[in-house]
């Protein structure tokens, strides 16, 4: 029987280091402001500074521009707010607050360098410690559930932490990944509880729907995977009295949605979506969604534009992966559910007017799956161990070159990675220059939407640790690589002495 705890495993030390390693690389970078992560930010400083959820003391203007610094809003009843969901934005009210405490007391850097520190504490303490927690459970679920070799794990994980968007969109005040962390930590509870790993199981059941509810509160698209892990529940005679459980554990995120939803908008079933911004809302005959074109199915998975695998290579090994994980007997049941996540969840953004999702190297609203797609790869690592680790290391390249340079690339552009990789060759890192605030530092405001302009507005809007020592220089990843050096060393060590590198 697989051990649920990681804290009652004789290799618990293997988590700490995976989790160091993922927090420290994580934290390495931070991209900066643009209106979705304004538009979240604001909202925290609203509940913080006013205690309202109305962003009005956050709106900036310019001439010939009402609200330049977010066109991400929603407007009702005279007030403005974000027309994110405000998960993330609630679970950075306590770092933020602290780093707003820290910096007016203790330093006298100006306000806006303020807000982007507390910005980036922010996203460390949440969208940070969540990716590192989300690659995480990925490496138990591998070792503990799968019961694969550790040096295989590891890697895999890797794979999935460097070598896909996850990496990149763990720098970035996103929601993404927290909505990712939190729906798949409640189907690895579910597994659990299938499995009879654990003991007090209407707790855990209980546990799960409160995570999968975090999900949906943090990122709306997150309800289907909910659906996915209730779904898991009743397709098990021996679980379906613990999807009641489940269902209660849902309803605290569920309160604080339609709390949220009635003051800001009227109605506990009100959406943002219904008061956003017209000018950035894609909508044909009055709706958000149509039937799925070819060509955007086509665009999502391969083309240069948003493909897939494109960003994320490594992914192709869902294809053998996804047969060898159904021949599985014994997690077959797993493999549909990954299974059907993955076409459902892919055919629901194609489904969608703004699949492209605005500025982004890739195709971003499918990030809150990946786990599940990952999950489809893992068998093909024994089955095919040189073409995944061939496809793994070039999609950490890639991966890493988008982090370094950053994730704002405009809808506009139709090879990112091309831009991406030119901004490498020429030795441009951190390049995007748009503020959480005072855009009133900005005489010229047009400029920071071109981003032909940006190699020039050097203001570490965005930036990573080693440009303490290497401003706006490529040579700032060094610190980096001697850190995962020294990670590699450290982790041989402890896998050789404790002779833990064989499979269950």
């Amino acid at each position: 029987m697989a051990t649920p705890f990681v804290g009652k495993h004789p290799r618990k030390k293997c988590y700490y280091l995976v989790f160091i390693f993922f927090i420290v690389t994580y934290g390495y970078f931070f991209q900066g402001g643009g209106w979705n992560q304004n538009g979240r930010i604001y909202l925290t400083q609203a509940i913080i500074n006013h205690g309202t959820f109305a962003i009005d003391a956050y709106k900036e203007d310019a001439p010939q521009m009402e609200f330049v610094n977010m066109g991400d809003w929603a407007f009702h009843n005279g007030h403005y707010y974000s027309n994110k969901s405000p998960g993330l934005s609630f679970l950075a009210v306590p770092p933020f607050a602290l780093a707003q405490y820290v910096l007016q007391r203790i330093t006298r850097i100006a306000p806006d360098r303020q807000v982007l520190y507390g910005a980036y504490f922010s996203n460390l303490c949440t969208t940070g410690v969540l990716a590192s927690l989300l690659c995480l459970i990925l490496f138990y679920v591998f070792v503990n559930l799968f019961q694969r070799p550790m040096t295989e794990s590891v890697l895999l994980t890797l794979f999935f932490g460097l070598g896909t968007l996850a990496f990149p969109y763990s720098t970035a005040f996103y929601s993404h990944l927290p909505a990712a962390c939190c729906s798949f930590f409640s189907f690895v509870i579910a597994m659990n509880i299938r499995r009879g790993n654990l003991q007090n199981k209407r707790v855990a059941a209980l546990s799960a729907g409160f995570l999968a509810g975090m999900g949906v509160l943090i990122e709306p698209s997150a309800l289907y995977l909910l659906a996915a892990v209730f779904l898991y529940l009743l397709w098990n005679k021996e679980l379906r009295h613990y999807s009641v459980f489940f269902v209660a554990g849902c309803i605290p995120p569920g309160i604080a949605q339609g709390f949220y939803n009635a003051v800001c908008f009227g109605h506990p079933l009100a959406s943002s979506y219904d008061y956003a911004n017209a000018a950035v809302m894609v909508r044909i005959n009055g709706s958000l969604f149509g039937v799925p074109s070819l060509k955007s199915l086509w665009q999502m998975l391969v083309s240069p534009y948003r493909g897939l695998l494109v960003t994320s290579p490594v992914l192709l090994m869902m294809v053998p992966g996804a047969v060898f994980f159904f021949l599985q007997k014994q997690w077959v049941r797993e493999a549909t559910v990954c299974a059907i996540i993955a076409i459902v969840f892919f055919i629901l953004i194609a489904s969608f007017h703004a699949w492209y999702g605005g500025s982004t190297p890739g195709p971003r609203y499918l990030i809150p799956a990946f786990p599940w797609f990952f999950m489809l790869t893992v068998w093909a690592f024994k089955k095919l161990p040189r073409l995944f680790k061939i496809l793994g290391c070039i999609s950490i390249l890639i991966n890493l070159s988008i982090t370094v340079v950053g994730v704002e690339i405009p809808a506009e552009i139709t090879n990112p990675l091309f831009v991406i990789f030119k901004n490498i060759a020429a030795g441009r890192v951190s390049i995007n220059p748009v503020p959480f605030s005072h855009f009133e530092n900005y005489p010229d405001i047009y400029k920071l939407a071109n981003i032909e302009n940006w190699h020039v507005i050097q203001n570490h809007n965005s930036f990573n640790l080693g440009e303490i020592l290497f401003p706006h220089n490529l040579a700032s990843i060094l610190p980096l690589f001697v850190f995962w050096i020294i990670w590699v060393l450290c982790w041989q060590r402890m896998v050789s002495n404790s002779k833990m590198d064989k499979s269950a």
